[in-house]
């Protein structure tokens, strides 16, 4: 579909010998007289160390997916920043694209959440750089590494394909043209979502990782072993720390203003907002753990009952990663000195989780958490925000840095 200058293909070898100095050697090892030694006994616990590097890879295409939503998005903003179209005032001028108020909702919010995975996306950089760094191996840190690189990647390049299709379409016609780059963005960037690693069996990686509260026995087991543990012992261990009343209890401290903090708590305070992800977060693994447990307890095949809640393992792991993502762009702001980039960038963290709540309203509504006039009080806010955010849309996507010739798009960012 895209990125034809690179040469994926299949490659057969005939009569070709491998010379003993050209074996990737790192975990293992064949000795001359063809003996297989590795210092790593179990064969699973190997397997997954070796698999362990491809988190380099995975972190990287989550930043190649965020910045790749940057372009999209800095093209489709100035565009609407220059570009008139029908009469809306009394003097008879044409109006703006990014005065439009669904335009606003079009574009902001996802300007939003880019900026809330950059910092996400820089919370894993860091964690890369010390596991990678230190001159001990520490599995604990390496398995959260992996968990929250395969989370991020998922959730960015997912962004990535959404931002490119609305920013197309944003763009109207001129924005089909190959000359304005969409074409091209949207064709290399595809293969981000199955680059390393499909994003379904990634957040799989992170529901399980979740599950079993990284415990390292995870690592010993065969395929069949880890869908027993995952769905046995593990789920003991996870109903036993989010049993009913503990859950409730867990939820109560979390949430401001007692048994009224729905109609009390402000929208735009971030201990609100966290509460709120962090409450979904917690029922959905409690429910998930109680399903399979259930279907354990009455002795049918782990496999099965574990195909039957993926729905629920994939939502379980995108609500974590949506916490994690907030929790990140709530401290980056929090740490930030007083002053216009704090003001800004404190709008864009209202929106980004003023808009996670709403895309999922139909959750939060089902389980207590909002009610109707509430629902509806956010849905207001958001609109609120992005009229708000509407006259640093320009300057938003230029603190990106991103230069002329990386946009690429005459027909609608100008000269460029």
């Amino acid at each position: 579909m895209g990125l034809n200058g690179v040469d994926n293909g299949r490659i057969r070898f005939d009569g070709v010998r491998v010379p003993r100095e050209a074996l990737l050697n790192r975990f293992a090892d064949v000795t001359p007289e063809g003996v297989y030694e590795s210092p790593i006994d179990n064969p699973n616990r190997r397997f997954f160390t070796m698999l362990g590097t491809l988190v380099q890879g995975r972190v990287s295409v989550g930043g190649a997916g965020v910045n790749t939503a940057k372009v999209a998005l800095a093209i489709a903003t100035k565009y609407a920043l220059r570009r008139r179209q029908f009469a809306a005032g009394p003097q008879g001028e044409e109006q703006l694209l990014l005065d439009y108020g669904l335009h606003q909702r079009r574009l902001l919010p996802l300007i939003a959440r880019t900026y809330a995975l950059h910092f996400a996306q820089d919370v894993v950089r860091t964690q890369l750089h010390d596991v990678f760094s230190d001159p001990e191996d520490d599995a604990q840190a390496r398995r959260l590494l992996e968990a929250r690189a395969a989370g991020t990647k998922a959730l960015a390049t997912w962004h990535a394909t959404r931002v490119i299709q609305e920013c197309r379409e944003a763009c109207g016609g001129a924005g089909y043209l190959a000359v304005n780059r969409f074409a091209a963005l949207k064709a290399d960037s595809d293969i981000f979502t199955t680059f390393e690693g499909d994003n379904h069996v990634l957040l799989q990686l992170v529901a399980k990782g979740l599950l079993t509260d990284y415990a390292s026995e995870f690592e010993d087991l065969d395929q069949l072993g880890m869908v027993r543990y995952v769905t046995g012992l593990a789920v003991e261990t996870v109903i036993e720390k989010t049993s009913a009343h503990k859950l409730l209890e867990r939820v109560r401290d979390l949430l401001p203003g007692g048994d009224e903090w729905d109609q009390e708590a402000g929208l735009l305070d971030s201990e609100y907002q966290l509460a709120m992800v962090r409450y979904r977060e917690e029922h959905m693994l409690a429910g998930v753990a109680r399903r399979l447990k259930a279907g354990i307890d009455r002795k049918r095949d782990p496999g099965v009952v574990f195909s039957e809640v993926q729905d629920h393992v994939i939502a379980v792991a995108r609500a974590h990663m949506e916490r994690l993502v907030l929790e990140a762009f709530v401290e980056k702001t929090r740490t930030l000195p007083d002053g216009g980039n704090k003001v800004a960038l404190g709008l864009l963290c209202d929106l980004y989780a003023l808009s996670t709540i709403e895309a999922d309203r139909a959750w939060f509504m089902e389980h207590g958490r909002l009610t109707v006039q509430r629902s509806k009080a956010i849905t207001r806010e958001v609109n609120d925000l992005c009229r708000k955010i509407r006259p640093l849309a320009g300057e938003l996507v230029d603190a990106w840095g991103i230069p002329d010739a990386m946009l690429r798009a005459p027909d609608l960012v100008g000269g460029a």
